[in-house]
């Protein structure tokens, strides 16, 4: 028996009553509705890990993680749906910053060892030590000030954030470079290795990848990205809206942001602002950097990658003994 609670929200009883049966050696807590868990955590009810369905009468899924993430930052979410609900996973990536996404029907075993692992992964969100204060504005860095300090014009003696663009198209990569020169080194690269080359000369704090790359999927790039570079903050572009590429986005690259083409070059900006905000409040507390926990129970025996063909490999390698979602 463990000590973790669970927190299972699904409209339909037999589903709520399916899940507490499989968990039946955990703390088990249920919901019919979102407003009625977020009842629970209202009244101070300790919830370590949250499985909600996705489409449920006056609040989804994705709306009740939001909420949660804000009120009780130390549980982690799951998103649980039966439906190819593309919005919904989408928006999951973006604004939930969710744990894993399970598809209905479930494998009993991938779901109990993927509750495990969320288990583990609260626990170190709980025991790590709180984000020191905001430091005054006057004195606050380039990150922590954020969009402010870009309308108010407030220099800052630090050096540019560094981050890398990938996209195939040369045009692309100018305009990128164009648009963000003033505010952070940035670095341009063609394809997926030589992305890997700056990632291993350069501290590269946030990535931007095109999702069609030369050979590999945007989404498998990442995914080797998030295993040896944990601490750097990715976001995938794409032209089109991909329930498949966002389902491993959040469960293997633990990716930030997936941005639809064509976006309005603010929404990028602020993007980016918001992902160079995370890689810092990261580096301050690793231990809640779902990235660094992945990597932790990687043991290949191989080493830190020197190239991106062996990265591609290992990632690979970790997906296909993966036992969790």
């Amino acid at each position: 028996m463990t000590n973790h609670s669970l927190l299972f929200v699904d409209d339909e009883p037999n589903i709520v009553q399916s899940l507490s049966l499989l968990f039946d050696d955990y703390k088990v807590y249920t919901a019919g509705s979102g407003l009625e868990a977020l009842n629970l955590f209202k009244k101070g009810v300790k919830i370590d890990v949250l499985i909600s369905d996705q489409r449920m009468p006056q609040m989804t899924g994705v709306e009740l993680l939001q909420q949660v993430k804000a009120i009780s930052p130390g549980t982690v979410r799951i998103l649980l749906t039966g439906y190819a609900d593309l919005d919904a996973v989408i928006e999951s990536v973006n604004t939930g910053e969710i744990f894993r996404y399970v598809n209905k029907p479930w494998i009993s075993s991938k779901l109990k060892d993927t509750v495990k692992l969320a288990c583990q992964f609260a626990d170190k969100v709980q025991n790590s030590p709180p984000a020191s204060p905001k430091p005054p504005r006057s004195f606050a860095s380039t990150a922590s000030l954020g969009i402010l300090s870009a309308i108010d014009g407030i220099p800052s003696s630090e050096a540019k954030p560094q981050i890398l663009f990938v996209d195939p198209k040369p045009s692309f990569l100018e305009a990128y470079r164009e648009l963000l020169k003033d505010k952070y080194e940035v670095y341009t690269a063609l394809n997926p290795k030589e992305a890997f080359e700056i990632l291993l000369t350069h501290g590269i704090q946030v990535l931007i990848s095109e999702v069609a790359l030369e050979g590999i999927s945007g989404a498998e790039f990442l995914a080797a990205v998030s295993i040896e570079y944990p601490d750097i903050v990715s976001i995938l572009l794409s032209d089109s809206r991909d329930a498949n590429i966002a389902i491993r986005l959040i469960n293997e690259a633990q990716v930030f942001r997936y941005l639809v083409k064509p976006f309005k070059r603010e929404l990028l900006k602020t993007t980016i602002e918001l992902a160079i905000s995370r890689h810092h409040e990261s580096a301050e507390r690793p231990e809640a950097n779902s990235k660094v926990f992945h990597r932790s129970f990687v043991n290949l025996n191989s080493g830190e990658a020197k190239n991106i063909e062996d990265a591609l490999n290992k990632a690979r390698q970790i997906s296909k003994l993966s036992t969790t979602y």
